[in-house]
């Protein structure tokens, strides 16, 4: 059995708002270690609530040949969660201790867990993302601040996940809202940064994308524009009818991949992301966030879009696992080797295989 160290943050579902919505379900964490025992580990789990939990806890277990990082943060301090600086403190201590990660590397994280870095570096290549400014509530709140941007604007972290921060009341039109969503922000979150963006009143979609030197498509998603806001609830509890899959014959199918492998290897990503997209009133495409640790939960997209070709989730989990036992030289279970053949057979039949 090889030891695999599985590294999350759980809690109850009704405590998983707000600052806590990174946190996994506890049937999420259930069915990645079964997934994970299938195929020929050895688990060792840690709903990790410091640095000093997490450090405590190597020390009572086997080395393990990879940690699966599923956590965003600490429990004991949930700004870690939604400020940015989980994932990457997470790897840091992790690789400090000799242990290979899966997912994008501590410095990738810190591109894609602060959202105007993210943009810059996506900018820097040529890519498409929004105008944006970035500002704590209380440098707003000063008179001499100075908006660049023209109305209406997308107001969020800048550092959230988990659509912290992010409701009906995120578009704003006027001066006099803003205003009052960043009085809102401020009372919710404190002085953390901002980003203001110029809002895209098109479709949205979102792309998954999973591998390394070789990389493999995953249907994307288009959501209806019906759907409004995507707001945590929403993506948790999908309406029925809110989204459908575009085909490799889909005129937006192209643009869409090509936008999606040009991030991931912009950000110089690992093992599996999902990018986010959307249109402007003309129907131009941009980028408007990459998720370096997307959801495995049930009602997850990833997991949608695995399903729509009929990659079981076990296939799935496998595929990140097996990309990122590659990436480190380390030998996975032969079990793995198994799933993921068959996966990625229907990966190159769904779509060309893109090196």
């Amino acid at each position: 059995m090889t030891d695999l160290l599985f590294v999350f943050n759980c809690l109850r579902d009704d405590l998983r708002q707000g600052p806590f919505g990174e946190c996994a379900s506890p049937a999420t964490i259930e069915a990645l270690i079964q997934a994970f025992t299938t195929v020929g580990h050895r688990v060792w789990p840690i709903n990790v609530q410091s640095p000093e939990h997490l450090l405590d806890y190597l020390t009572s277990i086997p080395e393990p040949s990879l940690a699966f990082v599923y956590a965003e943060g600490f429990l004991t301090s949930p700004e870690t969660l939604w400020d940015g600086s989980g994932p990457s403190l997470l790897r840091e201590i992790l690789s400090h201790r000799g242990i290979p990660t899966t997912h994008s590397t501590a410095e990738v994280m810190q591109l894609c867990r602060h959202k105007h870095l993210t943009s810059t570096r996506l900018n820097d290549f040529g890519l498409p993302v929004p105008a944006f400014q970035v500002m704590t509530p209380r440098e707003f709140l000063q008179s001499a601040f100075s908006l660049e941007l023209d109305f209406p604007l997308f107001v969020k972290p800048d550092g959230g996940g988990a659509s912290l921060g992010i409701n009906e009341k995120s578009v704003v039109v006027d001066a006099g809202q803003l205003q009052r969503r960043m009085e809102e922000l401020y009372r919710e979150l404190g002085d953390l940064p901002l980003i203001l963006e110029t809002y895209l009143p098109g479709q949205e979609y979102t792309v998954g994308i999973i591998g390394n030197e070789v990389k493999y498509v995953l249907p994307p998603l288009a959501f209806s524009p019906e759907t409004g806001i995507r707001h945590l609830d929403c993506k948790r509890n999908p309406p029925a009818n809110s989204l459908n899959f575009l085909e490799a014959h889909d005129h937006r199918w192209q643009p869409l991949i090509n936008l999606a492998f040009a991030a991931f290897d912009a950000l110089k990503a690992s093992d599996v992301i999902r990018i986010d997209l959307k249109e402007d009133a003309q129907g131009n495409l941009y980028i408007i966030d990459v998720n370096g640790t997307p959801s495995l939960g049930a009602n997850a997209s990833l997991v949608a879009m695995a399903n729509h070709i009929n990659i079981s989730y076990l296939q799935l989990v496998s595929l990140i696992l097996q990309n990122s036992y590659e990436r480190h030289r380390v030998e996975p279970p032969v079990e793995i080797l198994e799933l993921t053949a068959d996966a990625c057979q229907k990966l190159t039949t769904y779509a060309s295989l893109v090196a």
